[in-house]
């Protein structure tokens, strides 16, 4: 776990602890330390009583990333960290969290302990994190040819505000303008995490390769939250539903490349075009959807080995190249990939970002909440067959306008869709190619 300044109090409680430790500290209660205080007594919830990652460092890299968030800079996250340390409610650590290490990866870290705050007032206290960067875009030549943990790819080094928009100009600002107008939306109807209680409204999209086209996911602090716990989740004290898009990536790869699966009629799973050929195999579905991740995240169609994390999922290597030449055949558009390190991983990344982006800003035009998880979204139960039918228009409309840009032939296609109640019970919505 790390310090990041992205909360604000969300309650009384919140206020009252915010309020009083920075009279304590002799701080103004401006948005900047505001912002700051929070972001600790936050974190010092979450983490309770154990270590956490507080980055110091003086060096330009350190200011940079802490001037991407909003509202606060270095000086003042630097000023308050010493205030904190003279008034003893931080110390030093020498002892290694038992949790998850989550950290920004600046070099490294500085493990502290929060100590001496009022244990019941922290408890009822509820924050909510709301003041993420909204468009961060890693340097040129980061090595993220690869799929990477959220936190790998936080570390990355990152282009500055300034520097972003100067060299893209008003593509910046608009990738900025369009996550500022989410933000302000969420804010009014944030996602409350029962487990945690605490509360999101704030989401960051993550650029690769110093480029707007490349990635550009969106990344909140409910992205990578196991999916059982996800269920619990409430937006305006109502259950969620997740709306996954299946097979997004693979669908992208044919739509965008012209080149039609060989599957003909509705559908529910796109993989069900390799899979059924193996159906004697054990866990079939995942081997041939870890097979074709392999080939995308490398950019090779022909690989001749899996990713080290999935050599285990395969009985042997024999097995491994059997899947691996069936989607080759049953999905042509695989053989378009290539071995650059940016290869069509963090292109296609980039069209599902953008995909999602339309989708849920036309959500939002019609009062409808969603927040975003990579291939699917999250909205108010009641909602789940409005955010399916906006979200093939807008893979229909994408799709459309990139073949027609691009001379290419418009394919027939339409995505399907899993409707998840919940762990146990879902709902298919087929999809179509012809």
């Amino acid at each position: 776990m790390y310090f990041k300044p992205s909360y604000l109090p969300h309650n009384g409680a919140a206020n009252i602890l915010v309020k009083s430790l920075s009279e304590e500290l002799g701080l103004s209660l401006s948005k900047k330390y505001e912002i700051v205080l929070a972001s600790f007594l936050a974190v010092a919830k979450k983490v309770n009583g154990q270590t956490f990652d507080w980055w110091t460092g003086k060096n330009e890299k350190t200011q940079k990333n802490w001037s991407l968030f909003p509202h606060v800079c270095n000086g003042s996250i630097t000023k308050t960290y010493k205030l904190l340390m003279e008034h003893g409610y931080i110390e030093p650590s020498k002892s290694f969290p038992n949790h998850v290490v989550d950290r920004l990866g600046f070099e490294k870290p500085n493990w502290i302990k929060a100590k001496g705050l009022p244990k019941h007032f922290l408890e009822q206290a509820t924050f909510i994190e709301a003041n993420l960067p909204l468009i961060l875009i890693n340097q040129p030549n980061t090595p993220v040819c690869k799929i990477a943990e959220p936190n790998h790819i936080l570390a990355a080094q990152k282009l500055g505000i300034d520097e972003a928009n100067l060299r893209f100009g008003t593509d910046y600002q608009l990738a900025y303008r369009q996550v500022k107008e989410m933000n302000d939306f969420w804010l009014e109807h944030p996602l409350y995490n029962p487990i945690e209680n605490e509360f999101y409204s704030s989401v960051r999209r993550i650029f690769h390769n110093g480029s707007l086209k490349a990635g550009g996911r969106f990344y909140g602090g409910w992205t990578d939250i196991k999916q059982e716990k996800m269920f619990n989740f409430t937006i305006d004290d109502r259950p969620v539903v997740q709306v996954k898009v299946n097979a997004i990536l693979l669908s992208l790869l044919s739509s965008l490349t012209g080149k039609p699966m060989n599957m003909i009629g509705t559908f529910e799973d796109v993989y069900h075009a390799a899979v059924f050929q193996i159906s004697s195999i054990k866990n079939a579905r995942n081997k041939v959807k870890a097979v074709i991740m392999d080939m995308m995240v490398s950019g090779n169609p022909f690989k001749e080995k899996p990713l080290p994390k999935n050599k285990d999922l395969y009985d042997n290597i024999e097995e491994f190249l059997h899947i691996r030449d069936l989607c080759l055949k049953a999905y042509p558009a695989l053989k378009s990939l290539d071995n650059d390190c940016f290869n069509f991983f963090n292109d296609l990344s980039y069209h599902e970002s953008e995909i999602l982006s339309k989708t849920l800003l036309s959500l939002k035009s019609m009062g409808i909440v969603a927040y975003p998880m990579h291939d699917s979204l999250l909205v108010k139960i009641g909602n789940e067959f409005d955010a399916v039918e906006v979200c093939k228009n807008e893979f229909k409309n994408y799709v459309s306008s990139f073949q027609k840009e691009n001379k290419l032939p418009e394919l027939g296609f339409d995505i399907a869709f899993k409707v998840k109640f919940d762990a146990l019970n879902n709902i298919k919505i087929p999809g179509s190619s012809c």
